[in-house]
């Protein structure tokens, strides 16, 4: 009896359709699977191996479950367990993709069992690593990336032992997923450049292609998007100095590759190969990652459309004829939506127009299907500008046929996954007609298969479109347990909305934000109960940590946090929550209940009016923003008073000028642009916010880090960190300038600021660090040797939207937000000590990003610092020593809570001659606990 050769690359297998291609991809890596020949195998059960295989590769995941479970039980009878666990593996995948969970954990349980009493030989190590990396697959999709991370390091041993690079490279590029879950962003990133290595050794093959398609495409998942080099350490610079610290520590020094250079990589190896079908998918991949970087460049707008030039170019070339028909149609479709996106409308019209053709010339399968939906999708959004943009575009009845298509060819695939998105998409081309009784019952049924496979991703969609058509139908509360069920599907998904997030095909600020801004908005209509106004706070709280969960692209608090009531021990803490809302601001005040020994607290809301007696709609409340914004981070500025008092009128004086009188703090939950305010400059005509003895601070959330002691004198001493850099040189600066299109100077200032400090505080040597002694290294040696809870920075840094562009500046380079963790952990116990307060006294939010502040906020998460101190804007360096040895004296010496040492600081610079502009006075924020 022959043998049975079953062959399968990596995205035949666990990963058939490309990234790109479906509207919410799978966050993780696909499982590398490959088989081996066994001989004395039954005929029947060879040959419906065989058939599943062939079946799950074309998506028919239905036919596909069925035959692989009547071949694992022809393999049962025969008593070859060997070949029923690896075909129960296939079945596990089968039922991965049809999103049934239970029956695919029990088929990888079953493989699993079967192969542990079998011989070590080399087919029973290849079967066993299989199942294994099949095992990590579901357990990183059930919430698991612990457990995946352990399964997929065993798999890695398993592979090693049985002599298979190829399984080695391919479940450790499955840990990287893990670990990037996790937040294991360096272990993520070491353990790619381990791979690089191992590749570099391999000759020329279709096989090394595509572990470096692999390598391009999981770097763009976890945020590497192109080679990461830091400015000091650079290699363009050949000076002796950096060979001979590339001599010492090569790894540390030379720089590291990201998406962009594994494909360019892959890509000029498929060429030497001459593998057409290669070089379409890997120009594919090309596309969505200059895509990726496009959006990454939204502050510099010349960088971002050459990006997106680049992605258009890409596309294309995947779109050539030669090209598979699947990759071509994936390709033409992503081209599609950049096009509508970019407004090139005739350029959209004359594609979109030959893409259903094409599409009927694919095989049924779930691909097939997505790609449906995908260039629905487009035309629904081509539709939506038609209003302003003269261009041929499809009718509603032509999108709806395009759809209706796949919801048949779903049915016949008996893939519930396939038709919960196809029904849920046709019930949207019904709302937006609003035919909403027909609407609501595609919707209905699409929330009921997404929801029996406990596919989120698709639920919260269609949970969502439910309740914008329960409103529109008059059944507010209808609607409003339909958000609440959209949001709680979200928070099920943080990892993976995070991820998911930066595919082409999703957008936060359009497919997520909404959700959380339209409930909040239901919550509030007419005159809400205290039960809605609370549950509103709460829904806003989630909003901010969906906002920080998408600025890392992983779920980012994993701390435990207390509720910021249980905080107010004196009851005189209140907490302002303005929310942009379509249609106008609203403004929640909550105050504790000092009538009751409970920790209940009243809410508030109101809605401020402009002085014509209109609502503030979010146009005006942004153009207010923007022009203050632009007035107080400038020291000439001189037009702003007004604005600000309008601000003050808005947020405090209209709703709550008579409720804080005995307030004692001011805790902002501040929402969207009004972040890059600091609320200290409201002004009520007379005064500043800060002179009216209010202690300010601002939160990105309910949620705080507790404060576990008071920061006396002694505790300081001991466990002080105080860290400057006064110089860059001008090939540095002019390096930042190119890569992050940022001026820094020398802050001559900085040593001055760290001996005042070391001498107030009497901090010892060892914890001082100046210029060259200011290392990575340095801060991990400070922090393994000594409980550090204060942590004093004086360095330039940049705070943007993007956690890429986030970052502080040492002498050996920049320090990315998401190197902060594990810089600031300590090795010995592999836990973060508790740092009390980061001071970063120098740092600035990227110009033209109307969310840097986000930037802040990821800093102080990612350092597990109860309280962040940090600046909106570059400020005199000699004015900013002023102010932070004024707060470390009042905090130490005068004993005052850290909000309140820093009100001190700044009103006394407030009230020096030729200091009273909020340009210097003001940038000084604090982002956390306020004691």
């Amino acid at each position: 009896m022959s043998a049975i050769i079953l062959l399968a690359t990596l995205s035949q297998i666990t990963n058939p359709t490309s990234l790109a291609a479906k509207p919410v991809p799978q966050i993780s890596p696909p499982a590398i699977v490959r088989t081996q020949n066994f001989s004395n195998q039954p005929a029947d059960a060879q040959a419906k191996l065989a058939q599943g295989i062939k079946l799950y590769q074309e998506e028919k995941f239905r036919e596909a479950a069925q035959v692989l479970q009547q071949s694992s039980e022809a393999f049962k009878t025969a008593g070859d367990g060997v070949n029923q666990a690896l075909t129960l593996n296939y079945l596990s995948l089968a039922y991965q993709q049809l999103g049934q969970l239970p029956d695919a954990q029990a088929a990888t349980d079953r493989s699993l069992a079967l192969l542990q009493n079998q011989n070590g030989s080399k087919e029973y190590l290849s079967v066993r690593a299989q199942a294994l990396n099949t095992q990590g697959k579901l357990q990183l999709a059930q919430g698991k990336p612990e457990a995946a991370l352990k399964t997929w390091e065993e798999a890695t041993k398993v592979y090693k032992k049985a002599g298979d690079e190829v399984g080695v490279i391919g479940s450790q590029i499955n840990q990287t997923q893990a670990l990037q879950t996790l937040g294991f962003y360096r272990r993520a990133q070491n353990t790619l450049e381990d791979i690089e290595k191992t590749l570099e050794k391999q000759p020329s093959s279709l096989l090394k292609v595509t572990r470096l398609l692999s390598l391009g495409n999981t770097s763009r998942v976890i945020g590497n998007l192109k080679m990461v080099d830091d400015v000091k350490d650079s290699p363009k610079k050949g000076s002796q100095e950096f060979l001979e610290e590339a001599k010492d520590s090569p790894k540390k020094n030379l720089p590291k590759k990201g998406s962009q250079e594994f494909l360019k990589e892959a890509k000029e190896l498929a060429k030497k190969l001459g593998s057409q079908e290669a070089l379409a998918e890997i120009n594919l991949s090309l596309g969505n990652t200059y895509q990726a970087l496009a959006n990454n460049e939204s502050g510099d707008n010349n960088k971002a459309e050459d990006f997106t030039q680049k992605a258009l170019t890409a596309y294309s070339e995947a779109g050539e004829t030669s090209a598979p028909p699947a990759i071509k149609v994936q390709a033409q479709l992503n081209k599609l939506r950049l096009l509508i996106d970019k407004k090139q409308l005739p350029e959209a019209q004359k594609l979109w127009t030959q893409l259903p053709s094409e599409l009927e010339q694919l095989p049924l399968s779930r691909q097939k299907i997505y790609a449906r939906i995908n260039l629905a999708k487009s035309l629904i959004k081509l539709k939506e500008i038609e209003q302003t943009q003269t261009v041929e575009n499809p009718s509603w009845l032509q999108i709806a046929e395009i759809v209706k298509a796949g919801v048949e060819e779903a049915n016949t695939l008996e893939d519930n996954r396939a038709q919960a998105y196809a029904l849920g998409t046709l019930g949207s081309l019904y709302e937006k007609t609003a035919q909403f009784s027909e609407a609501q019952k595609l919707s209905e049924q699409a929330v009921q298969l997404a929801e029996g496979i406990s596919a989120s991703d698709i639920a919260y969609q269609w949970r969502w479109q439910l309740g914008r058509i329960y409103k529109a139908r008059g059944n507010s509360e209808q609607a409003k347990g339909a958000y609440k069920q959209a949001i709680n599907h979200l928070k099920s998904l943080r990892n993976d909305i995070a991820s998911i997030s930066r595919d082409v095909q999703f957008s936060f600020r359009e497919e997520v934000e909404p959700v959380y801004r339209e409930y909040v908005n239901l919550l509030l209509q007419g005159n809400p109960a205290q039960e809605n106004i609370e549950t509103a706070t709460q829904v806003i709280d989630s909003l901010q940590v969906a906002e920080l969960d998408n600025f890392f692209r992983r779920a980012c608090l994993d701390t435990q946090p207390v509720n910021i009531n249980n905080i107010d021990r004196q009851k005189n803490t209140a907490i302002i929550y303005p929310v942009i809302l379509p249609d106008r601001l609203a403004v929640i005040l909550s105050l504790p209940n000092k009538s009751s020994n409970k920790s209940e607290r009243g809410y508030k809301l109101e809605f401020p009016k402009d002085k014509s007696g209109n609502f503030i709609t979010k146009d005006k409340l942004e153009s207010t923003v923007k022009q203050v914004s632009e007035e107080i981070s400038k020291s000439s500025g001189g037009d702003f008073l007004e604005n600000l008092q309008n601000l003050h009128s808005w947020l405090i004086e209209q709703p709550f000028q008579s409720d804080l009188q005995n307030v004692k703090n001011l805790v902002f939950i501040l929402d969207g642009s009004l972040r890059n305010i600091p609320m200290a400059t409201l002004h009520d005509g007379e005064k500043f916010l800060i002179e009216k003895d209010y202690n300010i601070v601002f939160t990105p959330g309910l949620q705080l880090l507790p404060t576990t002691e008071l920061l006396t004198s002694e505790r300081l001493e001991r466990q002080l960190l105080v860290a400057g850099l006064s110089e860059l040189s001008e090939a540095n600066r002019q390096a930042y300038k190119d890569k992050f299109n940022v001026s820094f100077s020398d802050l001559a200032n900085v040593k001055y600021e760290v001996e005042q400090i070391v001498e107030k505080v009497k901090v010892p040597p060892q914890q001082k660090l100046l210029n060259n002694d200011f290392k990575k290294s340095a801060i991990s040696k400070a922090v393994n040797s000594s409980a550090l809870s204060v942590i004093h920075l004086a360095t330039h840094g940049l705070f943007s939207s993007k956690a890429e562009n986030t970052f502080i500046i040492t002498s050996d380079g920049e320090v990315n937000v998401n190197e902060l963790k594990s810089l600031l952990r300590n090795r010995e116990t592999n836990q973060r000590e508790v740092i009390e307060l980061l001071v970063l006294s120098a740092c600035q939010t990227a110009k033209g990003d109307d969310r840097a502040v986000l930037g802040i906020a990821g800093v102080a998460i990612q350092s597990g610092a109860r309280s962040t101190l940090a600046t909106l804007w570059s400020v005199d360096d000699e004015i900013t020593a002023k102010v932070m040895i004024d707060f470390y004296d009042n905090l130490v010496n005068k004993k005052m809570s850290k909000a309140e040492a820093l009100r001190k600081a700044q009103a006394n610079l407030l009230n020096t001659e030729g200091k009273g502009h909020p340009y210097y006075w003001a940038p000084y924020i604090l982002v956390g606990n306020w004691q």
